[in-house]
């Protein structure tokens, strides 16, 4: 008769394995932001907020980024613009749990961002 398995309070050897099983598929290399610059993607498994937009016409200039993260975001973890312009925090305003105010050294930056 093969001996029973036990169960280590309330962890199953079957959840035990899945932990595992997911474990190994994330260190192994899975880890995405996605492949749209939406927040619609259910497969994402990096808690973010992405956005697209322009910035302003003058360059340094306050603009509001809504996001999705529902608490205070901690950086801009990635950011790309179209002439070379760095978005950064505006010293005016803080940031709150559902918009960012940032500036842009350049006018008129069509710019991708990402918040963590």
């Amino acid at each position: 008769m093969k001996p029973q398995r036990q169960s280590i309070g309330g962890i199953t050897p079957k959840t035990l394995y899945d932990w595992l099983t997911n474990h190994s598929r994330v260190l192994a290399g899975n880890i995405e932001y996605g492949t749209q610059m939406n927040n619609t993607e259910q497969g994402v498994n990096i808690k973010c907020s992405k956005s697209a937009g322009t910035t302003p016409a003058a360059p340094n200039t306050d603009f509001t980024v809504s996001h999705i993260l529902g608490r205070i975001p901690i950086t801009i973890n990635s950011q790309d613009t179209n002439n070379g312009g760095l978005l950064y925090r505006s010293p005016a305003t803080p940031w709150t749990k559902t918009a960012v105010t940032l500036r842009c050294t350049t006018a008129t930056a069509a710019y991708n961002l990402i918040l963590v």
